[in-house]
């Protein structure tokens, strides 16, 4: 009686330990899979965004900006736009 409950209780935890093995090795692939894919998003976006660049779609270029909330590209597209109206003024006048 004493050693089947040694046995059934070295095998309980035997198990119970494989079962938390399972788990975090499932928490660590969908960790690595989610990154993965984030990645692969951020990479589409900035393809998309010199894709349009190099088609000279202003319009959406300046959207996927604002999408991905990048200042300092809409900073430098603010200062170009006024530096263009303003040569724009100093030629007409």
């Amino acid at each position: 009686s004493i050693l089947q409950h040694a046995k059934d209780f070295k095998e309980y935890h035997r198990s119970v330990a494989g079962k938390i093995q399972k788990l975090s090795k499932a928490v660590a692939t969908w960790h690595a899979n989610t990154e993965r894919e984030q990645k692969k998003e951020t990479e589409r976006i900035e393809k998309e965004r010199m894709r349009r660049l190099m088609a000279e779609d202003e319009e959406g270029y300046r959207k996927l900006i604002d999408q991905k909330k990048d200042r300092r590209l809409a900073y430098l597209l603010q200062q170009t736009d006024e530096y263009v109206a303003n040569l724009t003024n100093l030629v007409w006048e």
